[in-house]
């Protein structure tokens, strides 16, 4: 299936996309980034690419933006041996081309913004609204399900190949993002792009079994933790849950373990919301599920933050604030029950 077919409104922006790489000499310096704290769709997008440009003969530099490794569950993705931090970069880099993968927002990109301000040309690949445009080309469908399922299909029509290898890194990409095809996005071209990625190379039951199989022990007293701290709100609507840096260092694990902590309440009866707020040395983050009814990414913009209808994150803008004050500003904003 072709990009241009399933995404038609992004056909002339992969034109010209296509012909800057034609353009480019082999010895070009090309980045890859996604956003900080990056999710599997974010590993997923930048590794698939960067293969295929090696395929295709560039030197690209897979970065991440922030001085981080990449999470532990994903770092059995062979390209990720290859991702560098800003603090591997030499300041005064300046790329002949730089390629956000699922970053809305140039501030999305953390200590990496920099380097793409600096570059020749930016191109942006994403499967979120921009709100505020930073790149001169940018290929953006907000119906596909992840940005990796968005670079599965531009491939051919980048002139770029689809490896086994490949596939692997678009289908954790695609997993990740639609929860192992359980949430509200999984539709037939995601089905359909899956089963590709599989007839590729992609392997589902080892990629279920990296990203949802298997945990280390104190990250499932997290999970535990988590569980013990939920609360229902706003007449039984809403769910939420709370952690803390704190409680991740008392319970010796890592951040890499918390991707997926606010699908464990967003399952409870009968609500229409979840929010899990995480409190930080530097402040506070909110994530907010809806179950499909209710749009959290309009109140995630009310505050500075983004998403998608289901799925929405805020940095809260008063890094002061406690997380009873949060709940103060968000849950009348959000769905109210019967019972309130």
């Amino acid at each position: 299936m072709l990009t241009t077919l399933l995404f038609p409104d992004t056909s002339a922006s992969v034109k010209s996309l296509r012909s800057l790489l034609d353009e480019l000499p082999a010895s070009a310096s090309i980045a890859l980034c996604a956003h900080t704290r990056p999710d599997g769709d974010a590993i997923g997008s930048v590794a698939a690419l960067y293969s295929a440009l090696v395929a295709a003969g560039f030197q690209p530099t897979p970065l991440l933006a922030d001085n981080v490794k990449v999470p532990q569950i994903y770092r059995w993705l062979p390209q990720t041996i290859k991702f560098i931090t800003p603090a591997q970069l030499d300041p005064r880099t300046e790329f002949d081309l730089f390629i956000a993968l699922d970053v809305s927002e140039l501030v999305r990109l953390g200590e990496m913004k920099d380097f793409c301000k600096a570059a020749k040309t930016r191109v942006l690949i994403d499967h979120h609204p921009q709100r505020n445009p930073y790149t001169e080309l940018a290929i953006v469908a907000t119906d596909a399900a992840a940005t990796g399922q968005l670079v599965w299909e531009l491939l051919p029509d980048l002139g770029l190949v689809r490896t086994a290898e490949i596939a692997m890194a678009t289908y954790v990409a695609l997993v990740s993002d639609t929860g192992l095809f359980a949430f509200s996005n999984t539709d037939k071209h995601a089905l359909f792009d899956a089963a590709a990625m599989v007839e590729a190379g992609a392997d589902p039951a080892l990629v279920a079994t990296h990203l949802f199989g298997t945990k280390p022990l104190e990250a499932l007293k997290l999970d535990e933790l988590v569980l013990s701290r939920i609360r229902l709100q706003n007449g039984g609507a809403v769910v939420r849950s709370w952690y803390s840096s704190k409680d991740l260092e008392h319970l010796k694990v890592s951040s890499d373990w918390t991707e997926n902590l606010i699908d464990l309440i967003r399952v409870v009866a009968g609500t229409q919301v979840a929010i899990l707020l995480v409190e930080g040395t530097k402040g506070s983050r909110v994530s907010l599920r809806s179950s499909g009814a209710f749009d959290v990414s309009a109140v995630a913009a009310h505050f500075g933050g983004g998403g998608h209808h289901a799925a929405a994150g805020i940095t809260w803008p008063d890094a002061t604030a406690h997380h009873d004050d949060i709940l103060a500003a968000l849950l009348p904003l959000l769905p109210t029950g019967s019972a309130a």
